[in-house]
C-alpha cells in the first residue's frame, strides 16, 4: 500500500493550479486578440450607399493593404488641411459643406471621376471604393467612429487630411 504525504501532494496541486490559470490567460488573451478585427468601427455608409472600409494608419492608395485591390488612379490629389473650397491641377475636386459632424461632400468636375477617397482621422482612416464606374459626387463623407469619446460615442474622428483617386471618366469601365 503506497501512502503520500500531504507534501508530497502539494506539488502536484500547485502544478495543476498553475496549468489552469495558464489556460485561463491563454484564452483571455485569445478573445482579446480575436476581438481586434471585430472592433473596427468604419460608421454608416456615404449618401450614395457606400460603406467605407476602415484600413489602419496613415494609408495611401500607393500602400494600402494587400486585402485590397490596387488602384490605377490617372491622379491622385490630397486635401491637406481639409477645408472647403477648389483643389486639384485643374480645381476639378470642391470639398464642401464640411460639418461640426466631421462629415463632408465632394463634386468632381471635369472628365474625371473619384475610383477611390481615403479619409483621414484619428489612428486610422476610411476607405471609399467607388470602382469599377467611379463617381463624380457623394454626401457624407467621413472618418472613423471615435467610439472612446465620453461625450458621444458615435463622433467621428476630425478630419486630417483626404486623398482622392481619380480616372478618366470612361477610362475605368
Amino acid at each position: 500500500m503506497r501512502v503520500t504525504s500531504r507534501a508530497a501532494a502539494w506539488p502536484t496541486r500547485a502544478r495543476w493550479a498553475a496549468r489552469c490559470v495558464g489556460l485561463g490567460l491563454t484564452t483571455a488573451l485569445a478573445v482579446t486578440l480575436g476581438a481586434g478585427s471585430a472592433s473596427a468601427q468604419p460608421g454608416p455608409p456615404s449618401d450614395s450607399g457606400e460603406q467605407p472600409v476602415e484600413v489602419a494608419g496613415n494609408p495611401t492608395f500607393a500602400t494600402l493593404p494587400t486585402t485590397i485591390p490596387p488602384f490605377d488612379c490617372d491622379r491622385i490629389v490630397k486635401v491637406d488641411p481639409v477645408t472647403e473650397g477648389t483643389f486639384g491641377e485643374d480645381d476639378e475636386i470642391t470639398i464642401q459643406n464640411i460639418d461640426t459632424d466631421n462629415t463632408f461632400d465632394f463634386v468632381i468636375s471635369d472628365d474625371f471621376n473619384a475610383a477611390g477617397v481615403i479619409v483621414k482621422g484619428g489612428p486610422n482612416a476610411n476607405l471609399y471604393d467607388y470602382r469599377p464606374t467611379g463617381i463624380q459626387a457623394d454626401e457624407d463623407l467621413h472618418a472613423p467612429l471615435n467610439t472612446s469619446t465620453q461625450m458621444d460615442p458615435d463622433d467621428f474622428y476630425g478630419l486630417s487630411h483626404i486623398d482622392f483617386c481619380l480616372v478618366e471618366d470612361g477610362s475605368n469601365t
